[in-house]
């Protein structure tokens, strides 16, 4: 990865807080445009948005926004010999990604086939040199909308997702729900120095969230539901319980391979914009602290202790980079409609949008899109019925 260059020129507003995440929506043709097209239980992505209730960015760029963050906080799952901690390491990260939850306002819908590239670059865990974390995405289905993405480093750690992200209309209600694993991939030595793959299966790509007083009243935004987290290899899982005011609370289980029974290692409480505190128990053994001491790094005091896992305040995000865009991808096909949000005129943006989907529409009925299990960037796999990463693309 270590021919990656950076566009200066690009960026993206999923990156960036600016006043448009909070504009009044008082343009009333907009808002009966919108109320027109919606029933109880519609799902807003088959609706056409007035830009006036939408965020200057597509979702595949809010993808990569949220995943790419934090990405540091999983390299200290390299270097941690006891797999209950190498489990709380990733439900760091993943917590990580869910400390903003803003959903004052929807992104772009992706058109099919649409993709999106960018890069972030941090010390490495031990702390010589450089960790590069690649992530490209690509809308791999337009109905169902279903957005495949792949993040990768140099240091051995890597995410898969095939994820549909849904929002439905519940009169002064919207509901924002998320289906579709995605899978965490830790590169580890063995005693002997052979490599081996440890993977994190987490059943959702976020919580369940729903946004309530979405047309009167005060606008409230709350994660709910619950998600699980699966590591097969060591038979350890994780169950985390989303409520009101950003709280969680779960439980980390080893599963005892001679009763079968599930034993608790670990629990879990806090809020997400603040602390969320672990306690270790004993699950039919004492958990091991590892025996392996890594130089410092200015990422290390992100690492959970023993007592909390996550310090929300005290996170350093990476900076996200974007190398050279394909014709297709977000920050080409949405640069205008972007631009005319940012600059408040929602006019000229919902003329340009228009044009954009009904373009799609064209190409949506000059093929049919159940048969083409291939893109450009990633393929269906009918055994394991996910959506896979087929390789970054090879650099001109």
């Amino acid at each position: 990865m270590s021919h990656l260059e950076a566009d200066p020129t690009l960026k993206s507003y999923a990156d960036i807080h600016g006043e448009w995440e909070h504009r009044e929506i008082t343009i009333f043709g907009a808002v009966k445009s919108f109320i027109g097209q919606l029933g109880i239980g519609q799902e807003l992505t088959k609706v056409s948005m007035p830009s006036i209730f939408l965020m200057p960015y597509s979702i595949l760029e809010l993808a990569a926004s949220r995943y790419l963050k934090f990405f540091h906080l999983l390299s200290g799952g390299l270097y941690e010999a006891d797999p209950t901690r190498r489990m709380a390491i990733v439900i760091q990260y993943f917590l990580s990604c869910i400390t903003d939850g803003n959903f004052t306002k929807k992104p772009y819908n992706a058109l099919l086939g649409e993709t999106h590239q960018c890069f972030v670059r941090y010390p490495t865990y031990e702390g010589e040199g450089t960790t590069t974390a690649r992530y490209i995405a690509e809308q791999v289905s337009h109905h169902p909308p279903v957005t495949a993405f792949r993040i990768e480093t140099t240091e051995g750690v890597s995410m898969d997702a095939s994820v549909q992200f849904l929002a439905k209309f519940h009169m002064n209600s919207v509901s924002v729900l998320t289906s579709g694993s995605i899978i965490i991939s830790l590169t580890l030595k063995d005693e002997s120095g052979k490599e081996f793959k440890e993977e994190y299966v987490i059943d959702k790509g976020l919580p369940d969230a729903i946004v309530k007083n979405v047309i009167f009243g005060t606008r409230t935004i709350n994660w709910t539901d619950a998600v699980d987290i699966m590591c097969q290899s060591t038979n350890i899982s994780a169950v985390l319980h989303f409520d009101k005011n950003e709280f969680v609370n779960g439980q980390i289980c080893v599963i005892n391979e001679e009763t079968s029974d599930e034993e608790l290692a670990a629990t879990v409480n806090g809020y997400l914009n603040n602390i969320v505190n672990i306690e270790y128990h004993e699950a039919g053994k004492k958990v091991k602290k590892s025996k392996k001491k890594s130089k410092k790094s200015k990422h290390h005091k992100d690492s959970p202790t023993d007592t909390v896992l996550l310090e929300s305040g005290a996170l350093t995000p990476n900076t996200t980079l974007y190398p050279k865009q394909a014709d297709f991808s977000s920050l080409n096909i949405w640069k205008e409609v972007t631009k005319h949000i940012v600059d408040g005129d929602m006019a000229s943006s919902d003329i340009v949008k228009k044009e954009i989907e009904d373009e799609q529409r064209k190409r949506l009925k000059s093929a049919k899109e159940d048969e083409k299990k291939e893109r450009v960037f990633f393929k269906f796999d009918e055994e394991s019925e996910r959506w896979v990463f087929k390789g970054f693309p090879t650099p001109n």
